[in-house]
């Protein structure tokens, strides 16, 4: 064989071991150091709500009235002597209150007062209050009104406060005079409503349903 042929196999490894040799070794990765707990950041919290320091009361309804019921305090003038006065002073000096809200120009409520009127002839023990509840109508008008007719207890005007009042507490039937609305205040401060819309009560009736008999 030919010396040439036989040493070429020879040169080409040895080239081939010479490239591999030049290629570098791959540098071993930096090794990462431990993270020590402290290092670490805190995750954040999420923030914690305080209970509520109080817990809204109950609003008190007509059947259960709370202490310093608004209506009570109230201050009113007597059309004819403009005295003022409250529902619940009148209470708490003259026992039973009988609150009528009424209009001049309403006949049922001017029956009904001539049957109040009546009731008081019989010795009923209450004090009578009738309340105008038409806003268009004047002082002088319901002052008039009950000199007319004779009948000799407070008679005094509701404004629209107290018309607003009375109809959150009552419902719209209160400032209806030909329902004939009654209401009545206890010495100890509840107030309470007679039904409303059962006509008119005679004397002897009122007397009764007003524990004043």
């Amino acid at each position: 064989m030919d010396r040439t042929l036989r040493s070429a196999p020879v040169a080409a490894m040895a080239v081939l071991a010479m490239a591999c040799s030049a290629v570098p070794a791959a540098s071993p990765a930096p090794s990462t150091p431990p993270v020590a707990p402290s290092d670490v950041p805190a995750m954040s919290e999420a923030p914690t709500v305080a209970p509520s320091a109080s817990v809204a009361e109950p609003i008190a309804t007509a059947s259960e009235e709370a202490p310093g019921d608004e209506l009570l305090a109230v201050r009113l003038t007597d059309v004819r002597t403009g005295a003022e006065f409250t529902l619940g002073e009148l209470a708490a000096s003259g026992g039973v209150v009988l609150l009528e809200p009424m209009a001049v120009w309403c006949s049922s409520c001017r029956a009904q007062q001539h049957e109040v009127k009546g009731a008081h002839g019989q010795g009923g023990a209450f004090t009578s209050v009738s309340l105008d509840v038409d806003l268009s109508e004047s002082p002088e008008d319901l002052a008039a009104y009950a000199d007319r007719e004779g009948f000799d207890w407070h008679f005094a005007m509701a404004d629209a406060a107290l018309y607003r009042l009375l109809q959150d507490r009552f419902g719209v039937g209160v400032t209806n005079p030909p329902l004939t609305p009654l209401i009545v205040v206890e010495p100890d401060g509840t107030v309470r409503a007679l039904e409303f819309g059962r006509g008119i009560r005679d004397a002897q009736q009122l007397l009764v349903e007003i524990g004043a008999g």
